[in-house]
């Protein structure tokens, strides 16, 4: 039976990259707010930074994204992890493409491990204020 880990970091950004050399992760373009001229919107591309302590076992990871009604938008499913050194911390990316925002407003990114929820990152969604005509 897997242990339930310590989410030390559970972050959005553009990209998460490992170097396969040093197995260093990098986390580009970290944010918390999307800007769009108009909704819906599908945002191209989202990534999330995942470190972990004190975790132990097989874990299937999956990521959420609520809306403010706590309606399911998306879901990236089919990470899985084995940690068989509780001593280490883990770390992992869950890259995705193509997030619908259908309006304005909070998202909530959940990260489940095995089913449980641990930890959540908000998104907000914000139309952009367009510029008055020109008379």
């Amino acid at each position: 039976m897997a242990l339930t880990p310590l989410v030390k970091s559970f972050i959005i950004a553009d990209a998460v990259i490992q170097d396969r050399l040093t197995n260093k992760w990098s986390v580009v373009g970290i944010f918390n707010r999307v800007m769009a001229p108009q909704f819906p919107v599908v945002h191209p591309t989202v990534a999330m930074y995942v470190k972990l302590a004190d975790a132990g076992g097989k874990y299937d990871v999956c990521v959420e994204v609520r809306d403010a009604t706590d309606r399911v938008v998306a879901s990236f499913k089919g990470i899985q992890l084995e940690v068989r050194d509780r001593t280490q911390e883990v770390e992992f990316g869950v890259p995705t493409h193509m997030l619908p925002l259908e309006k304005p407003g909070k998202y909530q990114f959940q990260l489940h491990l095995n089913g449980e929820f641990l930890a959540s990152a908000t998104l907000e969604a914000v139309l952009m204020e367009r510029p008055p005509a020109p008379a």
